[in-house]
C-alpha cells in the first residue's frame, strides 16, 4: 500500500516537472508572407512563354536602327551646301617684268644734279641782291646749307619711284618714272630762272 502511494506520487511529480512536448504540435507562423503567386483570374493577361511568341531583341534593334538611319538621310538631304566661289588668281610679278634699276639710278642722279643746280643758281641770285621766294628754302638761302636741304625732296621722290616699280598695279609700274622726271624738270626750270634774275640785277 505504501509502495503504491509512493509510486503514484513519483509519477505525478515527474509529470508536473517535465515540459510539454512541442515537437508534436504544429507550428503556425503568424508573420509568414502571403503566397507570392496569387491565384490568377480570367481578366489578367497571360504572359507568353519564353520560346513562344517573344520578339527577338536583335530584330527590334535592327528595325529601330534602320528607321533612325532613314531619318538621318532625310535630314542630310535637306541641308544645302553653298556653292564655293573660285578664288581670284593672284598676279605674280616676275623679276624680268620689273622696271630696270639702272633707269631708276639714272633718273635719281639727274634729279639730284638738277636740285644742286637750283641751289647754286639761288646762291648766285641772292648774292646779286635777289630774294628767295620759296618759304621752305628761305631759312637756308643765305648759307651753304641750302645744298643739303634741297636734296630732301629728291630723296623722297626716289623712294616713291622705287616703290612704284614694285607695285601690284600695272599703271604704277609703268609710270614710276614720272615723279623723278617732273622733279628734275622743275629744278632745271628754277635754276634757269634764278640765273636770269641774277643777270637782271
Amino acid at each position: 500500500m505504501v509502495f503504491a502511494i509512493a509510486a503514484l506520487l513519483l509519477n505525478l511529480t515527474s509529470a508536473v516537472q517535465s515540459p510539454p512536448d512541442v515537437s508534436a504540435q504544429p507550428v503556425v507562423n503568424a508573420t509568414a508572407p502571403a503566397d507570392p503567386a496569387p491565384a490568377r483570374t480570367d481578366s489578367q493577361p497571360v504572359a507568353p512563354a519564353d520560346g513562344a511568341s517573344k520578339e527577338k531583341p536583335s530584330d527590334a534593334l535592327t528595325a529601330t536602327s534602320l528607321a533612325t538611319t532613314g531619318q538621318n538621310f532625310q535630314s542630310l538631304s535637306n541641308v544645302r551646301v553653298p556653292d564655293v566661289q573660285p578664288a581670284k588668281p593672284v598676279e605674280v610679278i616676275g623679276v624680268e617684268s620689273l622696271p630696270s634699276r639702272r633707269n631708276w639710278l639714272i633718273l635719281s642722279l639727274s634729279q639730284h644734279s638738277a636740285a644742286a643746280f637750283d641751289a647754286y643758281s639761288t646762291r648766285v641770285a641772292i648774292s646779286s641782291g635777289a630774294h628767295e621766294n620759296d618759304p621752305m628754302m628761305r631759312p637756308f638761302a643765305y648759307s651753304p646749307g641750302i645744298y643739303a636741304a634741297i636734296q630732301a625732296g629728291p630723296l623722297v621722290l626716289d623712294f616713291a619711284a622705287r616703290k612704284m616699280q614694285r607695285s601690284q598695279s600695272s599703271f604704277l609700274r609703268h609710270s614710276w618714272w614720272l615723279p623723278q622726271s617732273v622733279s628734275t624738270g622743275i629744278y632745271l626750270f628754277s635754276g634757269v630762272h634764278n640765273l636770269h634774275v641774277a643777270d637782271r640785277h
